[in-house]
């Protein structure tokens, strides 16, 4: 923020020393000077320039009083209402356009009081003639033109580069875009306005400096013409290289506006491309480098977005169900679906919760869901829900599967088998080995989102799921651990080891239904 303090007055003063050098040793006229004490000039000059400079700042304090506080960080944006925090945007994205105006203003003011006053106050009081029309207007032009158009437009660029690194305090989260009606200056008009400016500035300077210079040749005499010659070299040698420095200088910061944002979303991209979705491009302008900048770190957000669902859906879906439930290929708004049902519970939870520590009871339920879950997402099933030591997962549901049942005793048999490495972890571990049961049933399903408002989950209800759910209850009484329906059984493609048991009346259904213990 200093610096921007010290390069308003300093672009300012070098504009007003190039001026006062260019007339007061380029333009030389012998008619209004010869008479003048040598110190009237730079005297009038640091006394003028002292004015308004003094005006500048006061003229402007008031503009930038706030926005500085919150620049310098004594006022965080989150702090304010918000009427206060869209003023203070829009003043922030105005800021470089409103001082580089107010400067424009005082310069015309310097080619008045410069250009006009100064040689009607000379002619007063140093009682000489009083400068003609043309000579006046050349000086006016020249200050406010030539040295007030050029040292405003390289006042801008620099304000507003500088005034960049400062704008995302305004903006903590970007949306530039969102504040309306504030001036905006677009990549393709700042190339139209160093264009003009560059071109245009000095016409009408050269167009007078020439007009005079020949208008005086046709009253001069031979020394005097060749005197008027090289008073006129010197001029357009001095316009000229001025306006080539100007150039230069007004290249290098468009071209810097335009870079920097360009390299900063290009080093964006890099780490993107290394999977590092934390990357976001700092939007510092409100022009189509900003609008670019802002849609990256939507972009990016939406990416971060859809990875952290592929992770939590990662946890409960295989990679093929959650890649087509993220591609929109499948609804979870609502819907019957044919699907096999796997209800599993573990037995003598409560023993096992009483005789080991809380740390030791939560480690072994993490490491048998772990291992169960695996199975079923091994499967194409998903884990609906744990409850306590329970898991109630599906088959065939959210996306429709037509050998549904395998999947499930496929999983089940799974399920049994990293059971059993489990076990030999464990008991080396110190602890008991642990047993589980299944119940298989396939069926119709009202699948989709339920819940409240405030949190909701793919679930799936119906007989089928309470079916379910008591048939895993027989595992006890058949001392078995995988236990299917016929309805399971009738639709399985493949055969598996299985003996038939005597039918039963589960709670919920008048007639009897026949199961099957899986070997």
């Amino acid at each position: 923020m200093k610096r921007i303090t010290f390069l308003l007055p300093l672009i300012n003063i070098i504009g007003a020393v190039f001026t006062f050098l260019y007339f007061s040793l380029i333009l030389k006229s012998g008619v209004l000077h010869e008479n003048i004490p040598a110190y009237y000039s730079p005297l009038f000059f640091v006394i003028g320039t002292a004015v308004l400079v003094l005006g500048f700042n006061v003229s402007s304090r008031k503009t930038v009083k706030t926005l500085f506080k919150v620049a310098y960080g004594h006022i965080q944006i989150h702090s304010l209402e918000e009427s206060e925090v869209y003023h203070l945007q829009r003043e922030a994205l105005r800021f470089p356009m409103v001082v580089s105006v107010i400067t424009f203003m005082v310069w015309i003011l310097a080619g008045f009081i410069f250009g006009l006053l100064q040689p009607l106050m000379a002619s007063k009081i140093f009682s000489i003639e009083t400068p003609n029309l043309i000579y006046c207007l050349r000086q006016f032009f020249g200050i406010s033109l030539l040295g007030g158009g050029v040292t405003t437009l390289i006042l801008y660029f620099v304000l507003e580069n500088a005034w960049r690194k400062f704008i995302p305090k305004f903006f903590p989260e970007g949306y530039l875009s969102r504040v309306k009606h504030v001036f905006k200056l677009s990549v393709q008009k700042r190339f139209i306005i160093v264009f003009l400016g560059i071109t245009l500035i000095p016409l009408p300077v050269l167009s007078i400096a020439i007009y005079s210079k020949i208008m005086a040749l046709h009253i001069a005499d031979a020394i005097t013409r060749a005197q008027i010659m090289s008073s006129l070299v010197r001029e357009l040698v001095f316009i000229v290289t001025d306006s080539l420095a100007i150039c230069l200088i007004l290249a290098y910061f468009l071209s810097k506006s335009i870079s920097e944002p360009l390299l900063q979303i290009k080093d964006a991209i890099k780490k993107v491309e290394k999977n590092n979705l934390d990357a976001r491009v700092e939007i510092v302008s409100n022009d189509e480098l900003g609008d670019v900048a802002e849609g990256f770190n939507l972009m990016i957000k939406s990416m971060r977005e859809s990875q952290n669902i592929k992770e939590s859906f990662g946890k409960f879906f295989s990679q093929e169900i959650m890649d087509e439930i993220i591609a929109g290929k499948t609804s979870l708004d609502g819907e019957m679906k044919r699907a096999t049902l796997l209800f599993s519970d573990l037995r003598n939870f409560t023993p096992l919760v009483e005789q080991n520590h809380p740390k030791h009871v939560v480690t072994i339920m993490n490491q048998y869901f772990n291992e169960m879950t695996l199975a079923i997402k091994a499967n194409n099933g998903i884990v609906l829900q744990y409850v306590g030591d329970e898991i109630q997962a599906a088959f065939g549901a959210p996306i429709g599967i037509d050998d549904h049942p395998d999947m499930a005793v496929k999983a089940a048999l799974e399920m049994r088998k990293r059971l059993g490495a489990l076990n030999m972890r464990l008991e080396q571990q110190g602890f008991k080995a642990l047993s589980h049961g299944i119940g298989i049933h396939s069926g119709a399903v009202l699948a989709g989102n339920i819940g409240s408002e405030d949190r909701m989950s793919y679930a799936l209800v119906g007989d089928t799921v309470n079916s379910a759910s008591r048939i895993e209850g027989l595992t006890k009484q058949y001392d078995s651990d995988i236990i299917i329906s016929q309805t399971t059984f009738n639709l399985l493609s493949e055969s598996y080891d299985t003996v038939q048991l005597e039918s039963v009346r589960v709670k919920g259904k008048e007639d009897e239904i026949i199961i099957y213990k899986v070997l």
